[in-house]
């Protein structure tokens, strides 16, 4: 493939004078994106956003979020080998341009779209607990399903920073940021997000600077240290979650930043690395801790 682009190139290249050149690309094939996330500290991050696929040079993401659809999370119990979910115990999740009603300061964040779900009410994660995503829709012809289960907390245990004046000696420097963290013996996973904001309040994940997917196979066990390789400002006010997940969400997490970071349309979904049933997406269970700093 990575040949025939390049021969493609090169013909465009000597060509373009002569002769104008459209290039058909045909659509994507549709199917269901689903991102789900619960978690055990923040009820406004469990939520579930339900879109379709697009594309690629149709990227109207305003209107593809998905209406009307029944969405629910059950929490199980591990017995033996076996996990129980009750139906009983299931929480219904609700669009979240109605739940601004009650919540007026989501009204800003779903202005522009639709298709998210949620319940801060009655919806919340613990840890070591396995849970249960049932999604219909078209009034229930299509189903989709994923399971996730949110770890134990991996605790951030310090954080360190230390400021260097710029070159042009102005009042605010350069500020190098480490952290160290408790990892357990066992095989983890975990997925750093980081948002600069003096607000500590998150609407979603999306709404965070930097992430990054990382796992214990070259480090385990003890006090880790994790190093910023980029500074942040001197005076910015650093929002640290850091999320310990299962290892089905980190290859979903990990082949979505892959993926993310090829160029141009010939990347494709298939590419990531789906743990949803009847769509393509991730249920991430994070379990969080969360530190706030301001480098001064």
């Amino acid at each position: 493939m990575k040949n025939i682009i390049i021969v493609l190139i090169v013909l465009f290249t000597f060509l373009a004078c002569e002769k104008e050149i459209t290039i058909d690309v045909p659509p994507g094939k549709f199917q269901y994106v689903v991102e789900a996330s619960i978690n055990n500290r923040f009820p406004l991050l469990n939520y579930v956003f339900i879109s379709t696929t697009i594309d690629y040079f149709k990227p109207d993401l305003s209107l593809n979020g998905i209406k009307n659809a029944e969405v629910y999370i059950t929490p199980g119990v591990i017995i033996g080998n076996d996990t129980i979910y009750n139906k009983a115990d299931k929480v219904r999740l609700y669009s979240v341009d109605s739940l601004s009603k009650i919540i007026p300061e989501l009204d800003s964040m779903v202005s522009s779209f639709s298709g998210v779900y949620m319940n801060p009410f009655e919806l919340i994660g613990n840890v070591n607990t396995p849970y249960k995503l049932d999604i219909l829709l078209n009034n229930g012809a299509t189903a989709i399903t994923a399971k996730t289960f949110i770890p134990r907390t991996a605790n951030i245990d310090s954080i360190v920073y230390q400021i260097e004046p710029n070159e042009d000696n102005d009042t605010f420097g350069k500020a190098f940021t480490k952290f160290w963290f408790v990892d357990g013996p066992e095989k983890n996973n975990y997925r750093l997000a980081v948002n600069v904001s003096s607000d500590s309040i998150l609407y979603g994940w999306g709404a965070c600077k930097f992430y990054q997917t990382f796992d214990d196979e070259f480090a385990n066990n003890g006090n880790r240290p994790f190093d910023f390789f980029s500074p942040f400002n001197q005076g910015d006010t650093l929002n640290l979650y850091l999320s310990h997940i299962g290892r089905k969400e980190f290859l979903f997490w990990e082949s979505f930043e892959n993926a993310e970071n090829n160029v141009g349309p010939f990347a494709t979904p298939g590419n990531v690395k789906s743990n949803v049933s009847g769509a393509i997406g991730s249920f991430t269970g994070y379990a969080v801790d969360y530190k706030q700093i301001i480098l001064k």
